[in-house]
């Protein structure tokens, strides 16, 4: 955007065009994945490209709370569920982890998955009128992230509700999720979360898949925290 115009690239401009229909004089929403969403009115469609004027600054409501969801390695289906739907959850980082239980190795072919990976992330920020994308990072060991510091819950089989485990994390803007993997984390690597301080919290009765869990305990927190 600038000059108060906005010119969309290939990609933006066949979505607005084709997938979305829009023809010259319709009123659109346009957001620059930084935090703002603008309401804007197509102007021209040539050689393939959509522009118009950027009209006012619309609201653009963001959790306080900046979760990062720490999912153990998955393969690509459930992978790019879990982007999908926990985009529209509000998950504001997306960390992969590396633990003893996982089946799936990532870091080999992290360069070539990563750009994908932002497509379905854009993707679904756009579908449920999000500005702010998430970001999508590196897997990382279990024990680094432990490491590193910060507030941290896992989502388990069994432990406080929700509600209850909400309670102890009032006030904690930056908050770390941990989903595990098929099996759930080993003995030891729960001690060692222990040691760390983290807290624990169940996702109900039965055992959900990991995209499932993921979704279940994004919303679980957000929704409470805010």
């Amino acid at each position: 955007m600038r000059g108060g115009e906005f010119f969309a690239g290939p990609d933006e401009s066949g979505h607005i065009a084709r997938a979305a229909r829009g023809r010259v004089g319709d009123e659109i929403e346009i957001f620059d994945g930084k935090g703002s969403r603008y309401r804007a009115v197509i102007k021209a469609i040539a050689g393939g490209l959509v522009s118009g004027s950027v009209g006012e600054k619309l609201p653009s409501p963001e959790y306080k709370t900046k979760l990062t969801l720490c999912f153990a390695a998955v393969a690509r289906p459930a992978l790019e569920s879990i982007l999908e739907h926990c985009t529209e959850a509000g998950v504001d980082v997306f960390q992969p982890v590396m633990a003893s239980r996982v089946q799936f190795d990532l870091f080999s072919d992290w360069d070539r998955r990563a750009g994908r990976l932002g497509q379905i992330v854009t993707a679904a920020a756009k579908q449920c009128g999000r500005c702010a994308l998430p970001a999508v990072r590196r897997p990382e060991k279990f024990d680094d992230l432990l490491l590193a510091g910060g507030a941290s819950v896992f989502a388990l089989a069994s432990g406080p509700s929700p509600d209850e485990a909400v309670k102890g994390l009032a006030g904690k803007t930056d908050l770390k999720l941990f989903v595990g993997p098929e099996g759930g984390f080993t003995k030891g690597e729960l001690e060692f979360a222990v040691s760390k301080g983290a807290s624990f919290m169940s996702l109900g009765l039965y055992t959900l898949r990991a995209e499932t869990a993921c979704l279940a305990a994004s919303s679980a927190l957000l929704t409470r925290l805010g």
